[in-house]
């Protein structure tokens, strides 16, 4: 039953989200807080799936500025998960949040 209402939720955004935010950072994030609020329990799983969905959507930017928030993503990733390493996390959780944390750096510096 979860998963049909997650499948549902996902599919309502991303259908709908195609129309509020233009912007592919905008849209990443609309996803996924979504998709972070559907799969947990709590805010920090809804605010995690914001920050990866929006740097997932700065990184698929083209031009420079795609660029920029890709090479912040990579840099953010490797920062990511050596920090769960170091305090026993999950380093592929660490990783996915700290691209999405990179690539939303990386785009802003840009």
């Amino acid at each position: 039953m979860k998963m049909i209402k997650t499948t549902l939720i996902v599919s309502t955004l991303i259908f709908s989200a195609s129309g509020m935010a233009i912007d592919k950072t905008g849209t990443g994030a609309l996803v996924g807080a979504a998709v972070g609020a559907a799969a947990g329990k709590d805010v920090k799983s809804t605010v995690g799936g914001a920050v990866v969905g929006a740097g997932a959507g700065a990184m698929l930017k083209s031009g420079d500025t795609g660029k920029a928030a890709r090479k912040g993503g990579a840099i953010g990733a490797a920062v990511g998960a050596g920090a769960a390493v170091l305090t026993g996390k999950s380093v592929l959780k660490g990783a996915a949040v700290g691209a999405g944390a990179g690539g939303l750096v990386g785009e802003a510096t840009h």
